[in-house]
């Protein structure tokens, strides 16, 4: 199959409130590391090693850019196409808004958009491909998972009331793939929809998604528990955060009192 040219949105500026929820440490999942690498750079590197990889846009939280690109290792020095990194908003949705917005100025030719979870690191090419294939078909493709616990629907007494038929059912990973122009119809006709994922708005909008074989192994940072020795990396990634801004703060004064002495 020749691949089609896409864009690819990296969302990471959700404020990863269950991750530190249980500590009194607040850090983001997507700039901790696994195996010497950060939960970021895992999660972005994989769509370089796919052709036809046109344009690739990181959001984060407002005023974290400078970490954004730490996080994200060499990726934004090596990359020969258009890389951004973009403020998101208060929602998932509305910060892969921003990264649409984004997307439109962009001169470069891309037919599609994968948008993948910044907290995803364990996503190979592979996957990627194969959800690509699948939204050629449709316009629209997830990765997904069969439903293999059993499922109980409870009653408002806190008591199981139904046993639900899991034959249907499927968890949904990203990246989610769409074709270009029609994701960019469906956010812009339902801009106040409640969406969990983007395929709940593209769905909304008419379109068609299917699904692609997802991974067990593409599973998403949660929890301290979900990356190995994350206490100890986020006393020191705190640590070095307060310096570091300390440092800014001190260099921001002597520049003000040098600019006092001229005048």
């Amino acid at each position: 199959m020749s691949i089609p040219p896409f864009a690819a949105i990296i969302t990471a500026a959700g404020a990863s409130t269950r991750f530190s929820a249980d500590e009194d440490i607040h850090v983001k999942k997507e700039y901790l590391s696994i195996d010497g690498h950060t939960v970021l750079s895992r999660a972005a590197r994989p769509f370089f090693g796919v052709p036809g990889l046109s344009a690739m846009i990181v959001t984060c939280p407002e005023g974290s850019e400078d970490e954004t690109v730490v996080a994200l290792e060499d990726l934004s020095d090596i990359a020969s196409i258009p890389f951004l990194i973009v403020p998101g908003g208060m929602t998932r949705k509305e910060s892969v808004k921003a990264a649409l917005e984004e997307l439109r100025k962009l001169s470069v030719p891309f037919e599609y958009i994968a948008i993948h979870d910044g907290a995803r690191p364990y996503i190979d090419e592979g996957l990627i491909i194969r959800t690509l294939a699948a939204a050629t078909v449709t316009g629209g493709a997830v990765p997904a998972l069969r439903v293999t616990d059993a499922v109980k629907k409870l009653g408002r007494d806190g008591l199981i009331a139904e046993n639900v038929d899991r034959s249907p059912l499927i968890t949904v990973q990203t990246p989610q793939i769409f074709r270009r122009e029609e994701l960019f119809d469906a956010y812009d006709r339902f801009p106040g929809l409640e969406a969990d994922d983007d395929a709940a708005v593209f769905i909304s909008a008419g379109y068609a998604c299917t699904v692609s074989r997802g991974s067990i192994e593409n599973r998403k940072i949660t929890y301290f528990s979900d990356i190995p020795d994350a206490k100890r990396q986020a006393e020191e990634y705190a640590k070095a955060r307060e310096e570091g801004r300390r440092s800014a703060a001190a260099s921001r004064r002597m520049r003000e009192l040098l600019r006092e002495g001229d005048r």
